[in-house]
């Protein structure tokens, strides 16, 4: 439907002068008022109309405005049906330029820039443009932008169409304008491998072996996805760019949000014909047999990096590391702190008086330790260099800690508790001093008996000294028997 206006036209209105209106407001050009409407849309003639169709007889000379209904997306951009790709972006460059809602102030230049990035979403595309030429707006109104969003299709066009096409002050850019597509490489995810190791592995080393399956790189297409021979089409979504933009209408404006496109991932490019031995994902799983060396001095929790053994990143991308986590099995007896190793040992209280030689569990195996007379319980003794290496600095050992526990018995027989209240006795004896008698008037009966006392205190200590010598070497001659008698026990036994 088209509604004919016989507006007369000043002289200084040029005649190249167009005007599209999108919103009911007037606006004042070369002094002349003209009034729109937001459903309608104006097209202007570079030149007059013929008098005969728009004049009436013996009036003057008229121009001739056209409204056409908002639906025409042809009409809204200003161009025919038969235009081009290239036609239709031209027109929407130079129509955003003029109504861009951050360049045009005036009421209304808002509701016409929708308009405009509406008709070029449905435009520029070639399956939304057939759908529209065949259905009208209803065929394409599911797809199109609406309120919430301007444009979604080739949205970096106006970008282009404010800064032109090379970018210039932006460095690096592709001169292909702005938001151009630029291929990245991702690596490969890393992978993590749990290692029990016993307990001699984590003091000395070794070397584990195991099977571990991850993805690496398809050599049918090089990690392409695409069969070899086959061409790589351009994303319809984003135009081969690898980014689409959405703009939203907000209360402080127009908010536009760019992001990587959903149907490419960001490569711009769609593989038209999938590598058929990994279906198009460019990378397969394979199991492959790892060998991992294991440092001497690693404990529990201790972390070993494998570079490249993760998987293989996409697209060809590098693969990912491999990280393998130990965990290391106690033994019981011995306690690992650091590079030092502890453990705890019984001994009789024999051995702790007359010292003793006694052979303990190392992580070498079974060694001797020699117990010093007079130990008490809970001494420390230490048998160098037969702890745990330093990691990364193998010449550095810790040593082993033992502390001494001092057993004492319960139950004892006849004999030795004779033995042990004779020792006892000799040993309260030995403190007490015996006191020597006051001087009389006499000096030779206290010289006298000065003597005889000198002579039997000689005697008695005499006498407590072989039963004290005599006491110990029958202490010493049991302890030795039962000592004997537990190691013959021992080895009939074990």
């Amino acid at each position: 439907m088209a509604i004919v206006s016989n507006s007369p036209l000043p002289s200084l209105f040029p005649p190249s002068t167009s005007a599209t209106c999108s919103s009911s407001s007037t606006y004042f050009c070369g002094g002349v008022h003209l009034r729109t409407h937001k459903n309608f849309i104006s097209i202007h003639s570079s030149s007059p109309f013929p008098s005969s169709t728009f004049s009436t007889k013996g009036s003057p000379r008229r121009f001739g405005t056209v409204y056409a209904a908002s639906g025409d997306y042809y009409a809204t951009l200003g161009v025919p049906k038969s235009a081009t790709g290239k036609d239709i972006k031209a027109a929407y460059r130079r129509l955003a330029r003029q109504y861009h809602p951050d360049v045009n102030k005036e009421p209304g230049a808002t509701e016409k820039f929708k308009e405009i990035s509406n008709a070029y979403e449905v435009l520029s595309d070639d399956k939304k443009r057939a759908l529209y030429d065949q259905y009208g707006e209803a065929g394409v109104k599911s797809t199109v932008g609406g309120a919430s969003s301007a444009y979604t299709t080739n949205p970096f066009d106006l970008f282009e169409t404010f800064f032109g096409a090379n970018m210039g002050a932006f460095a690096g850019m592709d001169p292909t304008g702005f938001g151009q597509r630029r291929r990245t490489v991702t690596k490969g995810e890393d992978i993590r491998y749990d290692i029990s190791l016993k307990f001699s592995e984590a003091i000395f080393g070794a070397e584990k072996e195991f099977d571990l399956s991850h993805l690496e790189t398809c050599e049918a297409c090089t990690g392409t996805g695409a069969k070899i021979g086959s061409k790589m089409g351009i994303c319809s979504t984003c135009g081969g760019r690898g980014q689409v933009m959405r703009t939203e209408q907000t209360p402080f404006g127009l908010f536009s949000q760019v992001s990587i496109c959903p149907s490419c991932g960001g490569d711009g490019e769609v593989i038209s014909e999938y590598c058929r031995k990994c279906s198009g994902e460019g990378r397969i799983r394979v199991k492959k047999n790892i060998k991992v060396k294991i440092p001497p001095g690693v404990n529990s929790g201790s972390i070993l990096r494998v570079a490249g053994e993760g998987d293989a990143g996409p697209r060809g991308g590098p693969p990912g590391d491999l990280y393998v986590y130990l965990d290391v099995e106690e033994i019981p007896g011995i306690q690992r702190d650091g590079i030092n190793l502890n453990s705890t040992i019984s001994i009789n209280y024999l051995d702790a008086i007359l010292g003793a030689v006694v052979k303990v569990k190392t992580v070498e195996g079974i060694s001797e330790l020699q117990i010093p007379p007079g130990t008490q319980p809970g001494d420390v003794l230490v048998l160098a260099r037969k702890g745990a290496p330093k990691l990364n600095k193998p010449s550095i050992r810790g040593d082993h800690l033992f502390t001494v526990k001092v057993t004492i018995p319960k139950r004892i027989s006849t004999k030795e508790r004779e033995l042990l209240e004779e020792l006892s006795f000799l040993s309260s004896r030995q403190k007490s001093r015996p006191r020597t008698p006051s001087s009389t008037g006499n000096s030779e009966v206290s010289a006298t008996q000065s003597a005889e006392s000198s002579t039997a205190t000689a005697a008695e200590q005499s006498e407590e000294s072989e039963g004290q010598i005599d006491i110990w070497k029958q202490i010493k001659d049991f302890a030795g028997s039962v000592a004997n008698g537990a190691l013959k026990w021992l080895k009939d036994n074990l």
